[in-house]
This record gives C-alpha cells, sequence and structure tokens, in this order.
C-alpha cells in the first residue's frame, strides 16, 4: 500500500507530532532492516560483539572488552540491554551481573553509529566498522583519554579474538559542526573534506543507540533554513533536546572540498582505483551540478518546472518527483533551489531523506552504494559518456564482489546479489563478460595495461576538472599545503611519466601476473634496435606462424626484463627465453642478470606514507655492464682471450683495449619511482655523466647504495670490480669534503685520457688522443683553484702522475726534468694550471734562477694589481723539484731541491716585457734590457733581433745561451687575456715562453 508523504514545511503552521513520529519510525524501520542485514552477513561470533558494542560502552566490568578502571566515562543514553545482549555478556564474563555494575548515573556517551560500507550492497567478508562513539565529555576532561584507550582495548579484543576489523572515532557534535580537523594519514584524508563526510555519514549511518539525529526532522526543502527550523523545532519542544543529536545541516557542499577531497581521492586510486572512481565521479556530478546551478541561479528566479525534471535516476525516483511535487503545491517558497539542482545536484544524503519523508523507505533503492551509481549513471547518460558509464558499471561490480557467473554457495540468495543480477540485467552484459569480470584475479598483463589504460584516463580526466574548479571558484581549497604537497607527490611518483620510468601497471586490478613462459626478441630496423617481449615460449611462437602482439616495446632488454621483473610478470617460476641477432646471452648468464634484478629489488615494493613527507631522494642504484656483448668476442670464439698483466679492464692488455662495451643504469628512489637507462656506446662516459648530473656534488643528500654487474665470461669480475673501484675513488675525490668541487680528475680508458671537472654544477668531460693535449688543456686557466687527481691505473709512466702527487694544496710548483740538452719545465700555479715547457739547457743556476725571480715578480704585480681570487701563495714558499729515475717504467720520482740560496749569487740580465693593447686589440710589447728600452713603435717586426743583439753585445764572449723574460707587466691588457677567470700566473707563463721562443729564435739566428 503507498503510504503517504510527511509534510513539516511550515513550521510556523504547526508540525504535526503523529507525523514527527512517523517520520522516526520510518528512520528507524530502514535503520532496523539494515542492521539484520549488516547481522546477516557477518560470521556468528562477529554478530553477537556487534550486539553487545552498546553495552560494552553502557557499563565498565573487568571481565568485559575494554575494561579500563571503574571512573572511565561509560553509560549509553536511553540504553537498556535486552536479554539476548545480557546473556552474550554472561558468555563473555561469568560473573557479570547487569544490576550490581550498572552505576554509572551520568551517562557519558551520547551515541553509537556505524558508518561505511556495513549494511549495504558493497558489505564484504573483508568490510571493517568505522564506529563514531559520540560522548559529551570536553576536551580537557581528564577521563578523555581513558575512553581512548577503551576504544583502543576493544579495537584489540576485536582483532585478536574475532578477527574483526574494527575502528572508533570518537565524537562531539559541538567539535564537528565547528569542522575542527585532524592530520593526514595513510587513512585520513586530513581536512580535505567535512560536508563530504556528513553527507556520507547521513546516508550510510547505521544507528545502535543513544541519541537520534536532529537532521532525520529537517525536512530536505529546510536545509538551508537548518538552524532557524532547528530552533523553532526545539524551541516549541516538538522534540526533547536531550533526546537528539545534533551534526549540522547538509545545505550544499563547498566547491573547494570537492577540490580536496578530489585530490584525497586520485591519492587513494594508486591503490585502489575501483573504488576511487566511484567517488571521483559522484564528485564531478556535485561539482559539475554546482556550477550548473550558479549559472542558473545568477539569470532566472527559483521556480519548480515539470520541464526540469531529469530522467529517473533511481529506483526510488517517484516518490522524490511525488514528496517535490507535494510540498510545491503546499508551499511556495522563494528560497528554493531548482529543480534539476534538487534532483541531480544536491547530496544524495539529502535526496535520500527526501525519499523517507515521501513514502515508507525501499532498502535496496536507498542504499547507499545504488544511489551513488544511478546518480553517475544518470550524469554519464546525459553527456552521453557512454565508455566512462561502462568503466563505472565495472567499478560498481567489483565493489560489490558477487561473482555472478559463478553458482552460489548458500542454498537461498542473499538479497545483495539478487538486487546485482537486476542492476546487471539492465546492462545487458553477456555471460563471456561476467565469467572475464569474475576472473580478474588472474587477468594477465595484456588485460591489465588496457584496463589500468582507461582507469589511468580516468583520473586524469578528473584531476583536470579538479585544476578547472579550482580556477573558477577562486577559494582556498579545503586541504592544508602540507596534505597537498604530500597527495601531489603521490601522485606525481604513480602516474608522471618519464624517459626510462617503469610503469606500475598493476594498482591491484590483478591478483597475479606471472607468465609461465616469456620470449624477449630483439628487432633491428631503420630506426635502430629495438626488443618485445611476448608471452609464451620461443618453440610456442615457432609453432604459432603467427605475428602475436607483444606485451610491450623497449628500447633496451634491460628494460623489459626490469618491467616484468617489477610488475611480478616475470617470476621464480617463469621461463625465459632471449631471442636476437648479435646477441650473446648464454644460459648462465641469463639467469645471473635475471637474479640480480630479483636480489635488487625484491618485490612486491612498499612504499610508506611517510616517505612521501620529504623530496624524493635516490636510495639504489644498479650498473650493469655488458648485457648481450663480449668484449674480446673473436678471441672468445677461438678460444684465444687475451692474456696479460696489464688488467685495468678500462686499458686491458697491452692494445689498451676498453672492456666495457655498453651498460644499463636503473636506480630508484624513496618514492619508488624506478629509472632505467641503456647506453649502447660510450658507456662510461654516459654512466658518468648520468650519475653527476643525479648527485652534483656539493649538495646536501645522502649518496645511495651502488652496485655494479657485469656477466661476461672472461673478465665480468674484473670489470665489475674496476668500475666499484672508479666510483669509490670519484665519491672520494668529490663528496669527501677534502677537495673543491673544481677538481679535476684524469682517466685512462682504452687510447684516450678523459678529464673531468665541474663546471657550474654541471660535469665536463673532455676526451683526448695523445698525452700532449691534455698537458695543453691542464695549463689554461681556472676560475678557481682546481686540483688534478688522477685515477688509480692513470699515467702511471707519465711525469704529471709524480707532479700531481706532490701538489695537494694551493701553491706554486716547479718541476724539471733534464733530457740529454734540454729541460722539460713543468710549473704548477696558485690556481692548480699546469704550465709544461721545453727548453734548452745550459745549466741548472741559469735555468732556475731567472724563472724564480719571474715567478716573484709576476706575483707581486698580482698582489698589487689586486686581480686574484683567494689568498695568494706566499713566494717564499715555493717549492722545487727534479723528476729523476726511469718515468717511462714506472720507476721515477720527485727530489727536492734547495736552490734559492744559491741562485741569489748568479748575475744576469734582467730583460722586462711590458704588453699593450694596439688599435687592432692586438698585444704589443716594449722590453727592456737592463733599463735599456726596445719598443715595437720604434723597431716594428725587428723587435726581438734588436734585442738578441743587445744580449750578445753584452756577454763577455758573445754566448748564445738561453735568456729568459724576468719579468712581465700585463696590466694594460687584463680584460683582455682574462676576462673571464682573471689574471694567474699561467698566463704570465704562458706569454713568457712565446717571448722567450721569439727572442732565443732571434739570438740563434744572429
Amino acid at each position: 500500500m503507498y503510504s503517504r508523504p510527511i509534510d513539516i514545511h511550515d513550521i510556523d503552521e504547526g508540525v504535526d507530532r503523529k507525523q514527527l513520529n512517523q517520520l522516526k519510525q520510518r528512520f528507524l524501520d530502514l535503520n532496523q532492516l539494515r542492521h539484520q542485514r549488516t547481522c546477516a552477513a557477518l560470521p556468528e561470533r562477529q554478530q553477537q560483539f556487534l550486539q553487545v558494542l552498546p553495552l560494552l560502552f553502557h557499563v565498565n566490568h573487568p571481565m568485559l572488552p575494554g575494561y579500563i578502571s571503574h571512573s572511565t566515562p561509560a553509560g549509553v543514553y536511553h540504553y537498556t540491554p535486552g536479554n539476548d545482549e545480557l546473556r552474550l555478556a554472561k558468555i563473555l564474563a561469568r560473573s557479570f551481573q547487569y544490576n550490581r555494575d550498572l552505576t554509572e548515573k551520568n551517562m557519558a556517551i551520547d551515541a553509537l553509529f556505524i558508518m561505511g560500507s556495513v549494511g549495504t550492497i558493497a558489505q564484504s567478508d573483508s568490510s571493517d566498522l568505522d564506529v563514531w562513539v559520540c560522548h559529551s565529555l570536553t576536551e580537557d576532561d581528564a577521563f578523555l583519554s581513558e575512553l581512548e584507550r577503551k576504544c583502543q582495548l576493544i579495537s584489540q579484543w576485536a582483532a585478536v579474538q574475532i578477527h574483526f576489523e574494527v575502528h572508533f572515532f570518537l565524537m562531539r557534535s559541538g567539535e564537528f559542526s565547528s569542522r575542527r580537523s585532524q592530520c593526514l594519514s595513510s587513512e585520513a584524508s586530513g581536512s580535505a573534506q567535512h560536508y563530504l563526510l556528513l553527507d556520507e555519514f547521513y546516508r550510510t549511518a547505521l544507528w545502535l543507540a543513544g541519541k537520534i539525529p536532529l537532521w532525520w526532522f529537517i525536512p530536505a526543502s529546510q536545509e538551508h533554513h537548518y538552524n532557524s527550523y532547528r530552533d523553532k523545532l526545539l524551541g516549541k519542544r516538538f522534540l526533547k533536546r536531550e533526546d537528539i543529536i545534533d551534526f549540522g545541516g547538509l545545505p550544499s557542499i563547498p566547491a573547494n572540498e570537492f577540490i580536496g577531497a578530489g585530490i584525497w581521492q586520485l591519492y587513494k586510486a594508486i591503490e585502489s582505483p575501483y573504488k576511487s572512481v566511484l567517488k571521483l565521479l559522484l564528485l564531478e556530478v556535485y561539482a559539475n551540478s554546482e556550477l550548473e546551478t550558479e549559472i542558473v541561479t545568477a539569470t532566472a528566479e527559483p521556480q519548480l518546472s515539470s520541464d526540469d525534471t531529469s530522467p529517473q535516476i533511481s529506483l526510488y525516483q517517484d516518490s522524490i518527483n511525488a514528496a517535490l511535487s507535494h510540498q510545491e503545491a503546499n508551499n511556495q517558497n522563494p528560497d528554493k533551489k531548482p529543480a534539476s539542482h534538487l534532483l541531480n545536484g544536491e547530496p544524495l544524503a539529502l535526496s535520500f531523506k527526501r525519499a523517507i519523508y515521501a513514502q515508507d523507505p525501499d532498502a535496496d533503492a536507498l542504499d547507499p552504494y545504488v544511489m551513488v551509481y544511478r546518480r553517475i549513471e544518470q550524469y554519464l547518460q546525459k553527456h552521453n559518456q557512454l565508455q566512462r558509464l561502462d568503466l563505472v558499471r565495472r567499478c560498481f561490480y567489483f565493489k560489490v564482489n558477487k561473482p555472478l557467473s559463478r553458482t552460489s554457495r548458500q542454498p537461498n540468495k542473499s538479497w545483495q546479489r539478487k538486487l546485482l543480477e537486476e542492476l546487471v540485467k539492465s546492462w545487458h552484459w553477456s555471460a563471456h563478460q561476467l565469467h572475464m569480470l569474475d576472473n580478474r584475479a588472474y587477468w594477465k598483463a595484456p588485460h591489465v595495461i588496457t584496463e589500468r589504460a582507461l582507469l589511468v584516463n580516468e583520473l586524469n580526466h578528473s584531476y583536470r576538472l579538479l585544476s578547472e574548479l579550482s580556477k573558477h571558484q577562486q577559494t582556498d581549497i579545503a586541504i592544508s599545503s602540507d596534505e597537498l604537497m604530500i597527495l601531489g607527490r603521490k601522485l606525481h611518483a604513480a602516474f608522471e611519466r618519464k624517459a626510462g620510468k617503469i610503469e606500475w601497471i598493476n594498482p591491484g586490478i590483478s591478483r597475479d601476473l606471472s607468465e609461465d613462459n616469456l620470449c624477449f626478441i630483439r628487432e633491428q630496423n631503420d630506426s635502430g634496435d629495438s626488443w618485445q617481449v611476448v608471452r609464451g615460449s620461443q618453440n610456442d611462437l615457432a609453432l604459432r606462424n603467427v605475428d602475436v602482439e607483444p606485451i610491450k616495446r623497449s628500447r633496451s632488454l634491460l628494460e623489459l626484463l626490469l618491467w616484468c621483473h617489477a610488475n611480478e610478470i616475470l617470476a621464480s617460476h617463469t621461463h625465459v627465453d632471449i631471442i636476437g641477432k648479435q646477441f650473446s646471452l648464454s644460459a648462465s648468464q641469463k639467469q645471473q642478470l635475471i637474479l640480480a634484478l630479483q636480489q635488487w629489488l625484491p618485490t612486491p615494493l612498499t612504499i610508506e606514507h611517510h616517505q612521501f613527507t620529504r623530496p624524493a631522494v635516490i636510495e639504489q642504484l644498479l650498473v650493469i655492464v655488458n648485457t648481450g656483448v663480449e668484449p674480446q668476442a673473436d678471441l672468445h670464439k677461438k678460444g684465444m682471450q687475451m692474456l696479460s698483466s696489464q688488467r685495468d679492464a678500462l686499458g686491458y692488455s697491452g692494445l689498451r683495449e676498453n672492456l666495457v662495451i655498453n651498460a644499463d643504469i636503473i636506480h630508484i628512489n624513496s618514492w619508488g619511482e624506478l629509472i632505467c637507462r641503456h647506453y649502447a656506446s660510450d658507456a662510461l662516459i654516459n654512466c658518468l655523466q648520468h650519475y653527476f648530473r643525479l648527485f652534483p656534488p656539493g649538495k646536501q643528500f645522502s649518496l645511495p647504495e651502488l652496485s655494479v654487474r657485469c656477466f661476461s665470461s672472461g673478465q665480468g669480475n674484473n670489470i665489475a670490480q674496476r668500475l666499484t673501484e672508479l666510483w669509490r675513488d670519484l665519491i672520494s675525490c668529490y663528496y669527501s669534503g677534502t677537495r673543491p668541487r673544481s677538481t679535476r680528475y684524469i682517466l685512462e680508458m682504452g687510447d684516450e685520457y678523459l678529464l673531468l671537472q665541474f663546471v657550474q654544477q654541471q660535469l665536463q668531460i673532455q676526451r683526448f688522443k695523445n698525452y700532449e693535449n691534455l698537458l695543453a688543456r691542464l695549463a689554461q686557466a681556472q676560475t678557481d683553484f682546481s686540483p688534478i687527481v688522477i685515477d688509480r691505473y692513470g699515467l702511471r709512466d707519465k711525469p704529471l702522475r709524480i707532479i700531481c702527487e706532490q701538489v695537494k694544496q694551493r701553491s706554486i710548483t716547479v718541476f724539471y726534468q733534464l733530457e740529454r740538452t734540454q729541460t722539460r719545465i713543468t710549473i704548477v700555479d696558485e690556481k692548480g694550471s699546469v704550465f709544461t715547457t721545453l727548453t734548452e739547457y745550459h745549466n741548472q743556476q741559469t735555468l732556475l734562477r731567472p724563472l724564480i725571480n719571474f715567478i716573484n715578480a709576476a706575483m707581486q704585480r698580482q698582489l698589487l694589481d689586486g686581480d686574484h681570487t683567494g689568498a695568494l701563495p706566499d713566494t717564499k714558499d715555493i717549492a722545487i723539484y727534479e723528476l729523476v729515475g726511469n718515468i717511462k717504467q714506472q720507476q721515477g720520482h720527485a727530489e727536492r731541491r734547495q736552490l734559492h740560496s744559491d741562485l741569489s749569487q748568479l748575475h744576469f740580465i734582467n730583460i722586462k716585457a711590458i704588453a699593450e693593447l694596439d688599435g687592432d686589440q692586438q698585444l704589443r710589447f716594449t722590453i727592456y734590457c737592463n733599463e735599456q728600452e726596445f719598443s715595437a713603435l720604434a723597431y716594428g717586426d725587428d723587435l726581438f733581433k734588436a734585442v738578441a743583439s743587445y744580449i750578445v753585445r753584452r756577454r763577455q764572449h758573445s754566448e748564445r745561451y738561453p735568456c729568459y723574460i724576468t719579468d712581465l707587466d700585463l696590466s694594460l691588457c687584463h680584460d683582455t687575456i682574462a676576462q673571464q677567470t682573471g689574471v694567474q700566473l699561467g698566463h704570465y707563463l704562458q706569454l713568457k715562453s712565446e717571448l722567450e721562443n721569439k727572442l732565443n729564435a732571434a739570438l740563434n739566428a744572429l
């Protein structure tokens, strides 16, 4: 029989108390049915727990779960346990006597509610219990902590004794109404939502005991005047104030909550996309309707019209429409919203309330999850978005989790299964489709990838909508900046695409992606090499004789292997075939490679929530060398792999062969982002640049754990050990804090010399084919002091190694090495530049005294000009070394020479040069020999000939031994010769050498 609507819209004309009682009874009847459905879906012991739960908060008994003390706040308002509850309490505690123990006179517990999926179509064996414990204690009440502890103990008892997950939330209605927020955690959305939570509570709450919600008695049409209606309802004593609990009204949901809650749901979607898609779509419906309503109310007077009535959106729509029509016929209210807003955009809790006011409640039609689905369905059909609707239906089906293609174990179908069958029948799903959905736990990668693409596309759509909404509203987002940052980081880690990033394809879609057989196939075409992985073995592919669509393609084998392993497609039992021309990988090497990945990255990977409170940090790094290639491959084929005492893997044997051919570098950060890069050529250089690009020296971070693996047949361990040593040495050089960031590192690789140096936080690697070119580069000016570190295997037969071992700090050091009739002089200046020159040798004293005097004069000029960075070394500390021994046979060393006192007794001609710029910005010189001036203006191109003639005339026997510049003035041309670095000793030495070469050439030509 059709029940009449309840109309208490205009309280000023009076309210029929009989209608209030009828209204209360409708809510309680629906509540009772939901309670029965909840219990029916629970095991017996969990049913008993739910039944006795109000009693646990009503009394304090030492033998009952949750007991703290007799003074712990207890007593549920107007609660009287029945015989069944007392019987269950006696089972838990034999000594329990209700009359004797019930001594609490002040009822501290206002009400108990359960909210969420229990009692709905979505209730499952894994559903937990979220209980609101509404109390009257103040925040500073000394016994509040005891009540919190009691809740914890009951939760622990339920988890251990009856395997039931129960969460308690202490609530004060006044605090909730004032929107007090909590901090974000992996289980709570923090300040992201308030009215949305209230919306969910009002339509899902299951009342257990205590006061009933005042919200039940406020008509939906009066929700915008909630406080006024409430005050009249209580003021005229239609309801007793002490009998109700008030969490506040729900006139509408602020747009800023859509943004905060939407971001929160995007975060939850990373692990549970199906559930979040439903909630995100509901937010979209709410937000879209809110925007449409703003437009309508801005352009027209609010009115009810049959033209605004939308298609049926629920099984109960007729009742809602009837209630609206009845209210409109009896009351013309100018504050009403348009019907389109009431039916489409208003919170579902209000639609729920309207339906109960309209007639006796239909529990199936008012099921919270069915209502969510119906609202979304209507929205998507209205906008003709059928592909999204199909995804929503799958999300709903998976949430309900009642596999319809399988026979029910129960003799009688549950109400949930019957209701789901009705819905699915209207969707026209085939038996095959149901079978596929019911076997989702066993979907393999191709199906999962397709489904994930649809889910990610939906999440991207939601993200774009939220972005647009935030721009449109111009209001504060209902989520703190810290929470927003954490959620943004989680979304970035899960969905942001980067070059080489391994995607996690299974966000809770399938239970097992593993394959028994995988085949990795190399392809070579005009666009380069690529790899693909297909399901099945090599034999399977040969027997099929048809093209098989690969699961995934990639530029490198390692990236594919890592992708399969990370997503648990490649498991311990998986047989792997690898096919590729010009690709060498034995069965043993293949097994070692896969095992290395499995050991380096255990699966499944778990990233804790707190990791996202900090910026991402790379935690592990793996370098795998020479996958599929074999150094000295031709020799290996002949069984003649080269043996040598030269064991350096970067310069192996007498041929100086670099054994590092290719490399893959893999790293994972604290957010779970997994990156793989393959370098098919210049592997070592590319790996070095990749590493130092990630970790520029000088920044505050901890370096990751580094592993280097190589499975080459002959020299695999040698290569891995060599690269591990190299990285340790580089880390010691650049990250120990003992050397400046500008330090230069020299490394030999094959027949090349590599020079590593950081310039403006970027690593520069220069390559030189011969030693002389390397020296020329080392002579160039530096912006800061830049010492040189030589790799442990590098330059063992070169004098530079001995020189660099002597120079540990900023100083000026002179080295010379006698070579028959010539001398090689090397000077390391105050910035570490290495100046090298070869000059004729007359004797030790004529070689060194003019040089030392020149250095002193040049340093004095720098000090006077002020054109230097940092403190200049004291010229008294200039060290002089002679390089002796057989350096080429690695038997050389440096011997200190103390020549200052002896050199002071020598007499020689002072030759001073002054540089200046001519009209063409070219350097021109004026030379003074013992104060005799020789100017380019006077002598032109014969300048050096004139100076040489003068020097010969001044010598006692007109000897032709070399002459040396003893002083050089560059004060007029600093900006020209050293604009970027500033003038340093190396500039003086370079110009000195050029002048001396010209002068001595002229001297020999006389």
